[in-house]
């Protein structure tokens, strides 16, 4: 069965405009808020000797205290790990105080993260990821240079840093929201599911385009547009397959790891099923697009002349 993709690739450009959008709109109306790996703070590592309490009764405990941007983690059977944003020791001895009612526990670390680390590793997070789109715009345009057809290889590569930077800011927008209704931060796991999604996206756009440059060297003379639709077809149960291999664990991991490893698997998981949606929707549609775009302003160039 051959299905038209081509049929309807107005609706999906316009629906992936229609969320990058909004996702950028929702990235500047609710900031992304970085853990303090990344902005600086205070990590305060407890073992509790009895039960462990939950984290709503340790909230409980530090809701009077003037604390910022606190974050719990159960860590193993009896551990908590406390994030904050930096305090001073007198504050550091009136946490340990509170949290005495919670239960008998041994404090086993309290450790400072400067201000100047975590900038230093926020700005070379934004520069590798920078650097990371731009180093596959340019080996897409490479590897494709010798495809027959009327797309150049830097359009392939353009294609695909779009792509690309779609499937980065659909979970950014997400973790916006999360961040400004449940306090979920941006931290260095999530950074680097971001950058996995980065890997996993462009694989999946480089099967799609490969087939198209496949078929191109066979039928020369062929309709673009026609091979594209034919290439996305050929791929259609490959992309599927694998991204449903991939998902299946990651849901598994959601569900049933804890706080630490929760977000990481959600932002592969929107990450995973966004590139697998552009790369079928996206990738060639959008190569179309341009092309038609690009024929339509020439035939006018030349009806002027």
């Amino acid at each position: 069965m051959m299905i038209n993709f081509l049929k309807h690739k107005n609706i999906f450009l316009f629906f992936s405009l229609a969320m990058i959008l909004a996702c950028a709109v929702l990235m500047a109306a609710w900031p992304l808020d970085p853990s303090i790996e990344l902005t600086g703070g205070s990590v305060l590592e407890l073992k509790y000797e009895g039960s462990r309490p939950s984290v709503q009764a340790i909230q409980e405990k530090l809701k009077d205290l003037d604390l910022k941007n606190v974050v719990i983690q159960q860590v193993d059977d009896k551990g908590v790990n406390i994030r904050m944003q930096s305090v001073s020791e007198d504050l550091h001895q009136k946490v340990i105080q509170a949290l005495n009612e919670t239960g008998k526990f041994d404090e086993m670390s309290f450790e400072a993260i400067g201000p100047v680390v975590g900038k230093e590793l926020y700005q070379k997070t934004f520069l590798l990821i920078v650097v990371s789109l731009a180093a596959m715009l340019v080996y897409i345009a490479i590897a494709f240079r010798n495809v027959p057809g009327p797309i150049s290889p830097w359009m392939y590569g353009v294609a695909s840093f779009l792509i690309l930077a779609h499937d980065v800011l659909v979970p950014l927008g997400v973790f916006s929201v999360l961040g400004k209704f449940y306090g979920v931060q941006i931290t260095i796991p999530v950074i680097t599911a971001l950058l996995t999604v980065v890997g996993y996206a462009i694989n999946n756009v480089i099967v799609v385009y490969d087939r198209s440059r496949e078929n191109l060297l066979k039928a020369r003379n062929a309709d673009f547009s026609e091979v594209a639709n034919l290439s996305i077809n050929q791929t259609l149960s490959r992309q599927i397959n694998t991204s449903l291999a991939v998902l299946f664990p990651l849901f598994t991991m959601y569900f049933l790891s804890g706080a630490a490893l929760r977000y990481f698997s959600l932002a592969l998981i929107l990450g995973i099923v966004t590139g697998t949606y552009s790369s079928i929707f996206l990738a060639t549609p959008l190569l179309v697009t341009w092309l038609n775009f690009r024929s339509r302003k020439n035939k006018k160039i030349a009806k002027a002349k």
